[in-house]
């Protein structure tokens, strides 16, 4: 090939646990693109608006569905029917094409409606073009390659001037990083190359001490693993050590958010997700053990579907899904070594994250992860056999037909309890607005689209608002939890008290086993495990004593007894605990 990478060695062993499962989703994927060459819409992956035109603007994020397919069709995976197809080809050539032409002349992408001008999506389409270019560069024809090239350079020249200014969000930004240096390789202009730097630059300078990315303001483990592949990318482009040991110190954090049952993350997150993107773990299991011990960790548990997988995905997360699969196949086959164990087989007793509020606890019997910035929101797996046993999201209470959550990031902080195997938190609770677009709000957001939105700098002013009214912004009511955790070898006891402080009136109370207090498309995918019972508490006394005296406690206790199911052993309910005073620390 003239520019293309050599074809990639394909690691058997791990193409045996990730090429299937891709294969399985690309006639889903295929049935999604206009196919037709003499279709109006070919090349276009929203099936939704070519086919049955229930929507009146194609997401422009579903054409980087374009960069799998490039893979399958470059590199001979094992049982890969789509390997130097003519067809596939032709598919790929007229997706490249279409997602040129929908380019702005300014440079820029459009997202969900006309003139949104994302900087985030323009970025995206230049990854996805460079990716994909490189894969089939000396097949292309001069007139196309020449096209992309453009697109990619334009792409590149409006991203100087927007930015992604609404939250720090280190998946977004790493795969900006990573699309800038596709552009300097391709482009062969080191100027992209610098920006790149840049972007990296502000991911450290975020970065927790604790080792974490920010997500929304905090952890989450979910999106963690997708920056981490994006950053993994761009490693294997520079070399950098910065950014290795970087890495390294994520890693390690990510670890420990690792179950049992071969879940990851979930309401304990700052986004909800229980997403794995297995690549960069994959890509950095030489120079980093512990990622190996990851990789092998989870690669013989994904066949449990306890995170979500391409068999269990919609077709906006797709694409990241198959084409992280796909590229966590490549390169040397990685030695099966016995690297260091996962904090879920060896952790012993409590260790806390203070900067995220984050706190994870093993025993011989038992593995727990708990937020108490997020009002002690909880998982708790039992080892044998490994299952989840109790998760809470929180609470939810009715009062005057909105909807309370104790569950908001940011509202609740940890208290001291001068026990290293105690944990306490207390939160404010705060209100959950579910939107949900209308059809009167649909005509003022198209209205918006064609009018404010061409301005760049209002359009962006715009986005800001809606996104601070969807996930940013906290509506804190006068009712307050305070969650004690005592943590045994073999059980957990789990004190709450509530506090009715402004005498809102309550007509339901609800300890949620799910719920998700934010608006978050990577959220609530179906797993395997939300099937499993699991043990509950009752708080029908706990709202009865609320309703009658504005404040109560409930006391149960979740108990593993050897070679028997987790169960509930104690509960009691009352006011025999007096509300403590709020710590201000």
């Amino acid at each position: 090939m003239n520019r293309g990478r050599e074809c990639p060695l394909v690691d058997p062993v791990r193409a045996a646990v990730y090429v299937p499962p891709v294969l399985r989703q690309i006639p889903r994927l295929l049935g999604c693109l206009d196919r037709e060459p003499n279709s109006v819409s070919f090349g276009c992956f929203d099936r939704s608006h070519w086919a049955w035109k229930f929507h009146d603007f194609p997401l422009t994020m579903l054409q980087i569905n374009v960069y799998p397919l490039a893979l399958l069709w470059r590199v001979p995976f094992p049982g890969n029917p789509y390997y130097q197809n003519a067809q596939v080809f032709g598919w790929i050539v007229g997706a490249l094409a279409s997602t040129c032409r929908r380019q702005r002349r300014n440079g820029a992408y459009d997202s969900v409606g006309p003139f949104t001008q994302d900087h985030g999506v323009t970025l995206a389409m230049v990854f996805g073009l460079a990716e994909t270019l490189r894969l089939i560069e000396s097949e292309v024809s001069s007139p196309l390659r020449e096209h992309i090239i453009r697109a990619i350079r334009l792409g590149c020249e409006f991203a100087l001037h927007s930015r992604e200014d609404y939250a720090v969000i280190t998946n977004h930004q790493a795969l900006f990083a990573a699309a800038y240096l596709g552009a300097a390789d391709l482009l062969g202009e080191d100027r992209w190359r610098g920006e790149a730097n840049r972007v990296l630059d502000r991911i450290f300078a975020s970065q927790s001490s604790e080792g974490w990315y920010r997500e929304y303001g905090g952890p989450d483990p979910g999106y963690e693993s997708l920056g981490i592949f994006y950053l993994a990318l761009c490693w294997r482009r520079t070399g950098s050590e910065r950014l290795l040991e970087s890495l390294q110190r994520s890693i390690a954090f990510y670890a420990h958010f690792i179950h049992p049952d071969g879940s990851v993350g979930g309401v304990y997150g700052s986004r909800h997700t229980a997403l794995y993107f297995p690549a960069g773990f994959e890509m950095l299991s030489g120079p980093v053990p512990l990622a190996g011990s990851i990789a092998r960790f989870m690669r013989q548990r994904l066949v449990h579907g306890n995170v979500l997988t391409p068999d269990g995905s919609d077709m906006e997360n797709i694409a990241p899904l198959l084409y992280a699969y796909l590229e966590a196949c490549l390169g040397v086959p990685i030695p099966a070594e016995d690297g260091p164990s996962l904090p879920n087989e060896s952790l012993a007793g409590v260790h806390h994250f203070p900067q995220s509020g984050l706190v994870a606890v093993g025993s011989p019997s038992y593995y727990a992860v708990v937020n108490a910035a997020k009002g002690g929101v909880c998982r708790i797996f039992s080892k044998a056999p490994a299952a989840v046993s109790y998760e809470d999201a929180g609470y939810c209470v009715r009062s005057e037909n909105k909807l309370l959550t104790s569950q908001l990031i940011g509202v609740g902080s940890k208290a001291e309890s001068g026990d290293p195997n105690v944990v306490c938190c207390e939160t404010d609770f705060a209100e959950a607005r579910q939107e949900l677009l209308t059809p009167v709000r649909l005509i003022l957001l198209r209205l918006l689209n064609l009018t404010l939105f061409r301005s760049i700098t209002i359009g962006a002013w715009l986005r800001r608002k809606i996104l601070a009214q969807l996930i940013l912004k906290e509506r804190v009511v006068p009712m307050r939890l305070r969650r004690r955790f005592e943590f045994t070898d073999d059980s957990v006891c789990v004190t709450d008290s509530l506090k009715n402080v402004g005498g809102l009136p309550i007509e339901s109370l609800e300890l949620a086993r799910s719920f998700t207090g934010i608006h978050m498309g990577s959220a609530k995918y179906f797993h395997a495990a939300e099937i499993l019972t699991t043990v509950k508490f009752d708080c029908s006394e706990l709202l009865h004593e609320l309703m009658q005296h504005g404040e109560g406690t409930i006391v149960c206790t979740i108990r593993f007894p050897t070679g028997f199911p987790p169960e509930l052993a104690a509960s009691g309910c009352g006011k025999e605990k007096p509300f403590p005073a709020r710590s201000e620390s």
